[in-house]
């Protein structure tokens, strides 16, 4: 009886193997749209809403961050999105649409530093700064 378990459990595995991975296939365009990141105004839309229920400082700082975003006040919408990153009471709502509000700021500084936009290099540098801290 104990050579049947042993015999059984790698084709239980190999099943549960093969029926998980069948699952994870993704369309080209299912993996495109996952990985392109928000345009800015979408982004910061996304952080107020998370933050609509927050508490008066967190929502403040969400709002703060949500507005440079939108004005493309890079300097402030780093700042801003740093201090409402450190909040160690961030649901995890929050934290995807502080993450989404940052790759989005960091896409469209990107796009400004390819057109030689010196401001936003620098921006763009602070940003690096930032993600290293």
């Amino acid at each position: 009886m104990k050579k049947e378990f042993h015999l059984s459990r790698p084709l239980l595995l190999m099943a549960v193997f093969l029926s998980a991975g069948g699952g994870c296939s993704k369309s080209a365009k299912e993996t495109k749209a996952a990985a392109t990141p928000l345009p800015p105004k979408e982004a910061a839309a996304q952080m107020q809403q998370a933050f609509s229920a927050a508490n008066l400082e967190a929502r403040n700082a969400a709002n703060a961050a949500s507005e440079a975003i939108r004005k493309a006040d890079y300097g402030k919408a780093i700042q801003s999105i740093q201090t409402v990153k450190a909040r160690k009471d961030l649901t995890f709502e929050q934290g995807m649409a502080v993450y989404n509000s940052e790759v989005a700021l960091e896409a469209a500084l990107l796009a400004r530093v390819a057109a030689n936009d010196p401001s936003a290099k620098q921006a763009y540098e602070e940003l690096k700064k930032s993600k290293r801290n």
